[in-house]
């Protein structure tokens, strides 16, 4: 990695290149970010990212509800 990379706000190890669809402020590396796909309107699907905090946020994500609890 060079000077200029930032890691990853949850782990610390990898290089950050995924803004959080929620909060937009947290730089997240591939393995931490969570991957959703949000439906809208009539066959609608919009791929987002979230990091672990508004991932289980049901007032950001709204597939948070189906999500079990991580330990």
């Amino acid at each position: 990695m060079t000077q200029n990379d930032v890691l990853c706000a949850v782990c610390g190890k990898a290089q950050g290149e995924i803004t959080c669809s929620g909060c937009r402020r947290t730089l997240l590396c591939h393995s931490c970010a969570h991957f959703e796909l949000i439906g809208s309107g009539c066959g609608t699907v919009y791929p987002l990212y979230y990091c672990p905090v508004c991932a289980y946020d049901e007032h950001i994500n709204p597939n948070a509800c189906f999500k079990d609890r991580e330990p």
